[in-house]
C-alpha cells in the first residue's frame, strides 16, 4: 500500500500529488497554518500533506495505524529537519495532545467509520484543539451511493496489486444497505498459503448529516466545500469537504 500512496498518480490509497501539493497549500493559507501553529494529521499516512505543512513552519503530530508508512513520514521529515512527529495507532484511541489550532482528516477516513466511531472520533479532536480551533475533513457524498452495487469478484491482483506483492487471489464481496446510505467491502486475500480479510465501511453523508453529528460534540460547520482544495461545494458531486469550528465557549454534549 506504501507504494501506492507514494506513486504520484496513484488513486487507492492517495490523491494524486499534485492535488495533494495544492490542496495542503491552500490548507496552510485558508487555516493561517505557519509558523507557531500546531496541527494534527490523522490517519497521515506516510506523511504527504505533514511534510508539506511542516515545510510551511507548522509543528504537525501525525496519527496512523501503518507502522510502514510512518517510517517513510518520519525519514522523510528527519532528512528536512521538519517539525513533525509520528505515533503509531488509532486515532480513536492514541493520545491526540492538546491544544492544536487545527485538525485534517483526508481522504474522506470519516466516512470508512461507524456512527459511534465518529461521535468519539469529533469529541476526541474538539478536546485536543483550543478554543475556536477547527477541523477540515472531506467525506463520501450522498450521491456516490447510486453508483455502489453489491456483487462478488474475484481475480489475480485484485486492484492492480493494492494489497499484497503480486501474485495474489482477491476476492471483494459488496453490501448495500440503501436506508442508511452504506455499503461494506470485504475483501479476502490469498498469498503464498496464507489469508487475510479486510473489512471496508462506506457511509455516504450530507452535508446536513455532518452538521448534526459535529454539533453534538461542539463544533460549527464553518463552511460546506467541494474538496480539501477549496472547490466550490457541488451537491452532485461524489465528495465534498467541511471546515469545522470549535465553539469557543460551550463543551460538546455527553
Amino acid at each position: 500500500m506504501l507504494a501506492f500512496h507514494l506513486d504520484p498518480e496513484a488513486v487507492p490509497a492517495s490523491r494524486p500529488h499534485s492535488f495533494i501539493h495544492a490542496s495542503a497549500a491552500w490548507i496552510a493559507r485558508e487555516l493561517g497554518l505557519g509558523h507557531g501553529s500546531s496541527v494534527l494529521d490523522l490517519g497521515c499516512g506516510p506523511g504527504l500533506y505533514a511534510e508539506r505543512l511542516a515545510a510551511n513552519g507548522a509543528t504537525v503530530l501525525g496519527i496512523d495505524v501503518s507502522a510502514r508508512s510512518l517510517a517513510h513520514a518520519r525519514e522523510a521529515a528527519d532528512e528536512r529537519g521538519l517539525p513533525a512527529s509520528f505515533v503509531h495507532g488509532s486515532y480513536l484511541d492514541v493520545d491526540l495532545g492538546s491544544g492544536h489550532d487545527a485538525a485534517i482528516m483526508i481522504y474522506e477516513d470519516y466516512c470508512a467509520l461507524s456512527p459511534d466511531q465518529r461521535s468519539r472520533l469529533l469529541r476526541r479532536v474538539h478536546a485536543a484543539l483550543r478554543p475556536g480551533g477547527v477541523m477540515l475533513a472531506d467525506m463520501t457524498a450522498a450521491p456516490r451511493f447510486d453508483t455502489l452495487a453489491e456483487g462478488r469478484v474475484t481475480e489475480p491482483d485484485l486492484m492492480g496489486g493494492f494489497w499484497a506483492p503480486a501474485p495474489y487471489i482477491g476476492t471483494r464481496e459488496t453490501w448495500r444497505y440503501d436506508d442508511l446510505r452504506l455499503a461494506v467491502d470485504h475483501y479476502v486475500i490469498e498469498r503464498e498459503g496464507r489469508t487475510r480479510e479486510f473489512w471496508n465501511w462506506i457511509h455516504c453523508l450530507t452535508p446536513g448529516e455532518v452538521a448534526d453529528e459535529a454539533a453534538a460534540a461542539g463544533f460549527d460547520v464553518e463552511r460546506v466545500l467541494g474538496d480539501v482544495g477549496g472547490a466550490p461545494y457541488d451537491p452532485r458531486s461524489h465528495t465534498f469537504a467541511v471546515v469545522l469550528r470549535k465553539r469557543a465557549d460551550e463543551a460538546p454534549e455527553r
